[in-house]
Parts: structure tokens; sequence; C-alpha cells
């Protein structure tokens, strides 16, 4: 696809420059013409493909970040409820600068296809970069007419999961940045006090204490075995890459996340909400219910929890109700099943899943905040007492080379 440069008159007789790409130069001028634009002049500048490399996408077949999802949402929701034709829209988002330059690019891209007669929502599903449930929520609103609606309630959905992600991310800074302050005094220690430890001993013909002498062997086998120390953590990086990556393995380590005390709740609330909301969202905007229970099964992050949706899904075939797989599975709470059982019965299950999904979210909230009460004076003793350890071994190492030199 080629970049067009061009200066072309407007409506109201302004004269105005900007750029355009598209396939070829009468390409470009049909699509100033349907702007409502009579070109003056227009001339075909590089590809669009050709860009520097650190300009390049690096990933560029990976589903789109929440956050940049968040704001193309809403700016296209702003402007669809403003009463502006899609292809306009679509056109003004893909200049907007408060987008990243990618979801200009895919914004862009998107605008094109529209513009050839494809759907918004047919439009957002090829190439994989929309998320399927993002997709199938548009492609709702665009059969119910209510597409603006639609891409409020996304707005909504695509913002509480960031929310979610910020809460746990705000909760783990601390203790990262505990262990990231231990993990560098660590460092200072055997890099700078070691060195200048070590020559008082040998001089001295008397052995390290038990401590340092750890240490220092730690320190020679990383430097003098530095190639074969790289090899094995390209490894073990390699193999956690791998087994993420690896379906079984994966579903491994969720099930075993879900038998960790702590852990437990916090995993099961988080997906009961995700869950819970995913689905309400989509039936509450008309999607058919197996295809909602398949979309939702897929936005879950934990296996266990997403088998268990699938099976849910599969029973649904059978006309079976939804809650009764999830109550066999064991992984969602008695109230979550119960709740969602009295919804089914009373034909409001869209409006019970979004009180459910409230619910553990709150809780969600509560439990992390106690969590981290807890954790945060425990891990700092921890680190404390690391680290405390280490300075009173060299400050004894240091005291012993003092008794030597008077012995």
């Amino acid at each position: 696809m080629a970049r067009f440069t061009y200066q072309a008159y407007d409506q109201h007789g302004t004269l105005k420059a900007g750029e355009i790409e598209a396939q070829s130069r009468q390409t470009a001028l049909d699509a100033l013409h349907r702007q409502g634009q009579y070109p003056l002049q227009i001339d075909e500048g590089a590809t669009a493909d050709a860009q520097p490399w650190w300009q390049r996408e690096l990933f560029a077949d990976r589903v789109l970040p929440l956050a940049d999802l968040s704001i193309f949402t809403r700016e296209v929701a702003t402007l669809i409820k403003a009463d502006l034709p899609l292809d306009e829209t679509l056109r003004i988002v893909s200049m907007q600068p408060l987008i990243s330059a990618r979801m200009r690019s895919i914004a862009t891209a998107v605008f094109n296809r529209v513009r050839e007669g494809m759907p918004l929502s047919g439009a957002l599903a090829e190439g994989a970069r929309f998320p399927e449930y993002y997709w199938r929520l548009v492609q709702a609103g665009e059969a119910g007419g209510s597409l603006g609606n639609v891409l409020d309630e996304l707005c909504l959905l695509l913002d509480r999961s960031i929310d979610m992600r910020r809460e746990v991310g705000s909760a783990l800074l601390y203790p990262l940045t505990l262990l990231i302050a231990a993990s560098a005094t660590v460092v200072v220690i055997v890099t700078v006090l070691l060195p200048t430890i070590v020559p008082m001993f040998t001089d001295a013909g008397a052995p390290l204490p038990t401590t340092v002498q750890l240490m220092v062997n730690v320190r020679d086998l990383i430097t003098e075995h530095w190639v074969a120390t790289t090899m094995l953590l390209g490894m073990l990086v390699a193999g956690i890459v791998a087994a993420g990556r690896d379906q079984r393995l994966k579903l491994l380590r969720d099930r075993a996340l879900l038998k960790i005390p702590v852990l437990r709740g916090l995993v099961r609330d988080r997906e009961t909400a995700r869950f819970a909301r995913t689905l309400s969202t989509l039936m509450h905007n008309g999607v058919p219910m197996l295809d909602a229970v398949r979309i939702t099964a897929g936005v879950l992050q934990n296996r266990a929890f997403a088998d268990t949706v699938f099976e849910a899904g599969d029973s649904l075939k059978e006309g079976r109700a939804l809650s009764a797989p999830l109550v066999k599975s064991g992984l969602f709470t008695a109230l979550a099943v119960r709740l969602i059982g009295v919804g089914e019965q009373t034909g409001q299950l869209d409006i019970m899943l979004m009180q459910v999904a409230k619910i553990y979210e709150a809780t969600l909230q509560r439990q992390l905040a106690r969590l981290m009460s807890l954790v945060t004076p425990i891990l700092t003793l921890l680190i404390g007492g690391l680290v405390g350890g280490l300075i009173l071994s060299v400050m004894n190492a240091i005291l012993s080379v003092n008794d030597l030199a008077f012995k």
C-alpha cells in the first residue's frame, strides 16, 4: 500500500493538505471524493511498508493491548453516537494523536476494509488483532442497530479489566521493589565488599568464614563459567516460555495454583468475576447463548476454569442448565452457582451474572488488600533478615581480620 500526499478543496472551498494511504492513485482519488474533497494535486510518496526497522511492529500478529482497545473503542463510540458515518468515524480515529502508532495503523486498515464495503465486525475480525468477544459484540450491535450502545458497554468491560489488572499490579509493586532493592544490595556486597575482604584473609593465611566463602564460591562459579551460566539461564527462560505455551503443562500449572491456599481464593474470584461480566455483556447484547459461553471460555486465563466453561457449553447443547457443570467442577463458589441458577430459573441470567461480577470484583479487591497487609511486613522482615545477615557476616569477617592482625 502506498502513501499519497495531496492538496484538496473541501465542500466550503478551503484548501487543505494531508496524507492518505491507498492501493493506487485512482483509489486515493476515489477515497478523497467520497470524503467530499476535490483534489487539486496528489503525489505518491513512500510505500506504507517501507519503514525504518526501528519503527516496524515487532509483534504485528499479537492481540491489541487492553489500553489501546479502550481508547480506540471510546473514540469510535463517541463519534458514532454523534451520528457521524462509520467510514468518517474510522478516518478521524485513525488520525487521532491520543492512540498509539500501532493502533492508528490498524484503525487505518479497518477504515480501508469498511470503505470497500465490509461490515465493521468483519473488518475487526480480519487479522486477529481484535479478540473474538470484541468483534462479536460489534456484530450483535450492528444486527440490533445499537452499535453506539454496544461500544459503550465494551468500554465498560475493557475499563473494568484494566482496573483489575492495575489493582493486582499495584498490590505487587511494593514486594517487587523490596526484592529488587535486596538483590541490588547483595550484588554490591558480592562485587564491592568481598574483593576488599578476601585478600586480607589470604595474606594472613586464615580460612574465610563459612558465609563469606559461600558467596565467594558462587561469585567465582558465575565469573569463571559465565558462558555456561548464560546458556543455562537462557535454557531456563526458554523452558519456562515453552511450558507456558504447552496447553497440558499450562493446565497442570493452573490446577496447581488452585491448590495453594493463599492463591486459590484470588484466582477463583478473579476468574469468576471475568466469567460473569464477559458472559453477561455478550448475552445482554444479543450474542447467542452457546456462542457467548464459548467466547467467554476463551477469555479466561486459568485453563481449569476455561475447560469447565467449555464443558458448560457442551451441556447447554444437550439441553441442561449452565449451572450444573459449574457445580460439578467444584471451582466456582456455592454463592456464584446459586445466583447463576436463580438467573436461569427467572429468565434474567444476564442481570444476575452482572451482580455476580460486581460481588466477586469487590471480594477480589478486599482479598488483595488483606493479603498485602500481611505479606508486606512478613516480606520486609525476611528480606531485612537476609540482607542484615549477609552484612553481619561481612562485618564479622572484617572484625576477625583485625583480630588476626593483633595476634
